[in-house]
């Protein structure tokens, strides 16, 4: 079921909208090549239709985006795509994050994509996920050890 925040606003023509909480309504993404720990390539995020908010899963346990560089030949693509940034806190609501993409010499090679990301009451977050800038990348997850979401151990421990 898909709850609503309690936010509604009239718009200039008097209709009235109601906001989506994205925590309780996005997609699923669990794809065993997008894991940190795997080493693939061949897959291209720039063809995926990409569309809205996206729950990261890796074979049904839930994971998160690395905040940390990840080599190439990683994550199902040789340019992978992390989180240049920490993961916000329930209360900081909806954040915008840069992705870095690395380019085998350089980890901040690419990064020019800005991504949203909110903390999720569960101990999870969500993303919406949009189209990388170039070819041969690929949004890059793992799974982390929390207590809840101000206890995350080291995330580069991952990559």
């Amino acid at each position: 079921m898909v709850k609503l925040t309690e936010c509604v606003f009239s718009t200039a023509g008097n209709v009235t909208s109601t906001m989506f909480d994205p925590c309780d309504n996005y997609n699923v993404l669990d794809e065993y090549w997008r894991s940190t720990k795997r080493y693939d390539t061949g897959h291209d995020d720039t063809i995926v239709e990409w569309n809205g908010w996206y729950r990261l899963f890796l074979q049904g346990a839930s994971a998160q985006m690395p905040e940390c560089c990840v080599g190439v030949y990683r994550c199902g693509t040789y340019y992978t795509l992390w989180l240049n940034g920490p993961h916000p806190q329930i209360e900081d609501g909806v954040v915008t994050r840069q992705v870095c993409g690395n380019a085998g010499y350089d980890c901040y090679y690419y990064r020019t994509t800005t991504i949203q990301v909110k903390a999720c009451p569960g101990n999870y977050y969500v993303y919406e996920l949009i189209r990388p800038d170039y070819c041969n990348m690929a949004y890059c997850t793992g799974i982390h050890i929390k207590k809840n979401l101000s206890e995350i151990l080291p995330l580069c421990s991952l990559c």
